[in-house]
């Protein structure tokens, strides 16, 4: 085991190709050092560990491996079965365990696998606040059976966590809608055949059926090239919403009743928009790559715009640390303090019904204005020296208005750009939006001659 893989620790997870990157032997030697870590950490609590997983065909065999692990250093396991990975951040919370592994390789295509590993109340563990650690105890440890054994449960936490999330809602608000629901063979088909028999709308459900084959298509709803079929039917069926979700259900997507992709930043500003006339002068978590409209929309509706970095992990814990109250990314990941700061895809999906109810107009026409400005979209340049690029754009820009927040960020009045390093490669990523068409292809090709 001192040669367990590294390269499988990613900044917010564990993930890799089964079984050549990630294998049982990895998962039990993980399991062990995640109860060391939380004893080092001194959080393990009532020992209890809540643990997860997805449909894929490795995730029973990792989960035995992973929970023997687990057990032999006498932690206590819930079982919670196949499950989205927001019913398993829920369970980590409504049972106060110390902490959870979810099994699961989210978006990624069916031959790979991996964890999202979590401390008490679902706090998310990236390299940065103890992944690092519990990477280098698999590697490097030898540990031995504790002289007691932990014990495992099975829990079903299926209707609990559907009756949580419509505690939310009057159902009134969300009739009458045509929705069609792309579950993409994921985690999320469960929950919707359960939730849809408490709502009044007509629902057509497509690939409810989890299978870690993924047989229809890859389950990420951001590759508008998924989402070919539930466009067909949005138009065919005359829908007033198309939504689709990822692998472990922690991402969802929207089209609008002309089969338009909605931009995630787009459904951030809607929410925060309905939430701050319930709860007005409340925190509203934007990220880098996000579009002006949203901190103009949120300022507009008598909230507090907060910028931060990308990425689940960190969002996370910015909302934590400073209250906010609702966040969106880019990506289809939607948190809300009301569920302990985490991802609910389903109460995305409702807050969307509820939205287009009561506007009393389509989806197409509610984003209309949102749609002021002009973006690049996000595009990647391989380069071999990522922090030089970062700091001669910088110095290139210093006239600007310039945040280091999720890389750099250079600001203009009417035109501004992010430019950040992968996590995982030796790429820079461009984000740019102006106010004019004109001006996003001058800036934009002024900043890529840069780059190159």
């Amino acid at each position: 085991m001192s040669n367990i893989n590294s390269s499988i620790f990613k900044a917010y997870d564990i993930r890799g190709v089964y079984p050549d990157e990630i294998n049982e032997d990895a998962a039990y030697k993980i399991g062990q050092a995640f109860v060391k870590f939380l004893e080092n950490e001194g959080r393990v609590g009532n020992r209890q560990i809540v643990v997860g997983r997805d449909a894929r065909e490795s995730s029973q065999d990792l989960f035995d491996a992973l929970t023997q692990g687990l057990l032999s250093q006498g932690a206590d396991i819930i079982d919670i079965g196949e499950v989205s990975t927001p019913l398993f951040y829920w369970a980590i919370i409504n049972q106060s365990a110390a902490g959870g592994i979810m099994i699961t390789a989210s978006h990624n295509p069916a031959q790979f696998n991996g964890f999202k590993i979590c401390a008490s109340q679902a706090r998310s563990i990236g390299l940065e606040n103890g992944l690092s650690k519990i990477r280098d105890l698999a590697a490097g440890s030898d540990f031995t059976v504790g002289a007691v054994v932990g014990k495992a449960t099975e829990k079903n936490s299926l209707s609990g966590y559907i009756d949580f999330v419509l505690e939310n809602f009057a159902v009134k608000e969300l009739a009458p809608t045509k929705v069609v629901i792309d579950c993409g063979n994921g985690m999320a088909g469960p929950e919707i055949l359960e939730i849809i028999k408490k709502l009044p709308w007509q629902t057509e459900v497509l690939y409810a059926e989890p299978d870690g084959r993924f047989p229809n298509h890859e389950a990420n709803p951001i590759k508008e090239e998924t989402l070919a079929v539930l466009k067909e039917k949005v138009l065919s069926g005359k829908a007033d919403l198309g939504v689709a979700f990822d692998g472990d259900g922690d991402r969802v997507a929207f089209l609008d009743e002309k089969g338009g992709l909605v931009r995630g930043d787009f459904i951030t500003a809607l929410i925060a928009r309905e939430i701050l006339k319930k709860e007005p002068g409340q925190k509203i978590f934007y990220e880098v790559r996000t579009s002006k409209i949203v901190p103009e929309i949120v300022k507009a509706n008598g909230g507090v715009p907060v910028l931060g970095r990308p990425g689940h992990a960190p969002i996370k814990e910015q909302m934590r640390k400073e209250d906010i109250l609702f966040g969106g990314e880019l990506s289809g990941h939607y948190f809300y303090k009301k569920f302990g700061f985490i991802e609910n895809t389903l109460f995305t999906m409702l807050e969307m019904a509820r939205v287009i109810y009561i506007e009393q107009k389509s989806l197409s026409e509610i984003i209309a204005p949102l749609k002021k400005y002009f973006v690049s979209g996000e595009i990647n340049f391989k380069v071999g020296e990522p922090d030089k690029i970062l700091a001669d754009i910088e110095q290139k820009y210093s006239g600007a208005e310039i945040k280091k927040i999720g890389g750099l960020t250079v600001i203009y009045p009417d035109w501004w750009f992010n430019l950040r390093k992968s996590n995982t490669e030796p790429l820079v990523r461009l984000n740019m939006e102006a106010d004019s068409a004109e001006l996003l292809e001058e800036k934009k090709r002024e900043v890529v001659d840069l780059i190159k």
